[in-house]
């Protein structure tokens, strides 16, 4: 099983490396960290939390395994024209897999938004899902999607035990893969969280 594991690893660090330098030599080492971070060190992480000792750790593992790998193929072979919230349909459903409970709520939204916008909210708001799951001693969010300042917001908001701002400094994961990538492509996200009172994340691109 290790074996497995290992080589599900190296084919993700192998793929990662391959998206970094397809999407700009200038940005490689930018977007190569985001990427691992985002997906092979998730999968690190999660499988290191536990060993694959009964069969329901043996389907858990599977499901993490499955997740990492069509994350990885939908950044090298990314599809184009796409509406947000068919790809968050997609997101939470593969979340689900991971044991998070994500009730997506959107209204008559015209969604529609250039490549570059919708992918960067789509994987902002994955890793703001993702740090539920792990930090947020909570498995179920609320993420939804609106109409805003001439724009589109999603906001996923989780009642878990939070933390405090003031003395958490803000990670990779909200510096680079949500706050940073988000303002590559002229949007902006906020992150409000207080102990005892769960996390709020809005995350907006204009059109």
């Amino acid at each position: 099983m290790e074996i497995a594991i290992i080589a599900v690893l190296a084919v993700g660090v192998v793929a990662a490396y391959v998206v970094g330098i397809r999407r700009g030599r200038s940005q490689a080492q930018v977007v190569f960290n985001r990427y691992i971070h985002d997906t092979v060190l998730q999968a690190l992480e999660a499988m290191a939390l536990r060993r694959p000792t009964d069969s329901a750790d043996l389907a858990e593992f599977r499901n993490i395994a499955r997740a990492q790998a069509t994350a990885l193929r939908r950044g090298i072979e990314e599809p184009r024209g796409g509406r947000l919230v068919d790809d968050l349909n997609v997101l939470t459903a593969d979340l689900a897999r991971e044991g998070l409970r994500a009730t997506l709520v959107s209204a008559d939204v015209d969604d529609m938004l250039p490549d570059a916008r919708r992918i960067a909210v789509r994987d902002a708001t994955r890793e703001a899902l993702r740090n539920t799951l792990k930090h947020g001693g909570t498995k179920q969010v609320t993420v939804r999607v609106e109409e805003r300042d001439g724009g589109i917001a999603v906001t996923t908001r989780d009642h878990g035990v939070g933390f405090d701002m003031a003395e958490r400094p803000r990670g990779f994961g909200i510096k680079e893969s949500i706050i940073a990538r988000v303002g590559q492509v002229g949007g902006h996200a906020d992150v409000v969280s207080k102990p005892g009172g769960g996390t709020r994340v809005t995350i907006w691109v204009p059109r």
